[in-house]
């Protein structure tokens, strides 16, 4: 069971990896939207994964 502070983090660091890739995509410059695109598919991977039970479990 998640906390209510654990899952706002999640949300605030999703809103910020797409901030980044909106304000790459502004600026017109290719690396940093790239990174930005990676930095935000991280991100998804990550949080996507935490809340699958493994077979450790």
């Amino acid at each position: 069971m998640h906390n209510e502070g654990e899952a706002l983090a999640k949300w605030l660091f999703l809103a910020g990896a797409v901030v980044f890739v909106v304000a790459s995509i502004r600026a017109g410059d290719l690396l940093f939207t790239v990174g930005s695109v990676l930095v935000l598919a991280a991100c998804v991977v990550f949080l996507a994964g935490r809340g699958r039970p493994t077979r450790d479990r």
